[in-house]
């Protein structure tokens, strides 16, 4: 990391400890902060860089449970006007493929089903596979819990709609991987229509399938690789009536969300105020992410009872 950050900026100073944030929050020289922590010692971090009025761009998910994430939200709105810029990062609400995806699902009628398939071989060849706070029992939900958020951002944009209710099955299939490995969910959108998600981190073979079926045809995205090497999503729409589509998307949407993140701050410095910030990185959006997933892993986990997803959100 500090090679990288010396490659970008060679006459940077390395702070370290406690210590070195707190001169890095209170130095004037820094407008911005980008969080990339384990997810239950980031919000605290997250939340001293916005009481210093630095803008804030923390890594997803936005935190460990919506009880804590409600929390910084409260705390967040309850600084004085104009607040700094608060965006939650890597976030597949930025991916252009789930966008194009969302435009071709509104065209072809009604939604009638929706599938989503993630499978990731958590095996040692896999560079997250000791990561210890991802294995951290205080995390309640493991892998699932810090993935499953960005599987749920692309869920949510593909279909334009909300979730309501969640019934799951949690099973624990790899004595490797901490429990649960494996979800599966069904799901009740806000207009009716009914889904399935199963991610697994029990996995043998890669796969990350997001499929809607309406009244007048398919549209499927899903992660691979194209002709030329490049890593990104095929997106397939599959009309009732007509040809059907294929176009490859590069891999972008971290590019684009730290470009709007800039972006943003820069109308907040060149006028003394806070622009409009792109909602798609909002942390309502991503606190909402994490509230299915929560949900989900709380049904799967007490008795596969149904679970509502409350409109409780700051």
């Amino acid at each position: 990391m500090q090679e990288n950050v010396l490659h970008f900026a060679p006459d940077v100073e390395a702070e370290w400890g406690d210590a070195g944030l707190e001169i890095i929050l209170s130095s004037q020289l820094v407008h911005c902060c980008a969080v990339a922590l384990p997810i239950l010692t980031q919000p605290a971090v997250v939340t001293r860089a916005l009481r210093a009025g630095k803008h804030v761009l923390q890594e997803k998910p936005v935190a460990g449970s919506v009880e804590i994430g409600l929390k910084s939200m409260s705390f967040y709105h309850s600084l004085p006007s104009p607040a700094p810029i608060w965006t939650v990062a890597e976030n597949y609400r930025f991916e252009p493929a789930f966008h194009d995806a969302a435009a071709m699902v509104k065209s072809l009628g009604t939604m009638v089903s929706v599938t989503v398939t993630i499978d990731v071989p958590m095996t040692k060849s896999n560079k997250y596979f000791g990561c210890e706070w991802r294995r951290d029992p205080a995390l309640k939900g493991g892998f699932i819990l810090d993935c499953g958020v960005h599987f749920v951002a692309g869920l949510r944009v593909m279909t334009g709609c909300d979730i309501k209710l969640v019934t799951a099955i949690a099973t624990h299939r790899d004595p490797s991987v901490p429990a649960p490995d494996t979800l599966t969910t069904l799901i009740k959108f806000d207009n009716g229509c009914s889904g399935a998600m199963v991610i697994s981190y029990a996995a043998s073979v890669s796969k990350a399938c997001w499929r809607v079926v309406c009244s007048k045809g398919t549209v499927i995205v899903e992660r691979g690789v194209g002709d030329d090497g490049r890593f990104g999503y095929q997106l397939k729409m599959q009309p009732r009536v007509g040809d059907s589509s294929l176009q490859f998307y590069p891999l972008s949407g971290l590019e684009l969300e730290w470009k709007s993140f800039i972006a943003d701050v820069q109308k907040a410095i060149d006028h003394t105020g806070y622009g409009s910030v792109n909602t798609r990185g909002s942390p309502r959006e991503a606190l909402k992410d994490l509230a299915i997933v929560e949900a989900a892993l709380a049904s799967g986990l007490h008795a596969d009872a149904p679970m509502s997803i409350k409109p409780q959100m700051v």
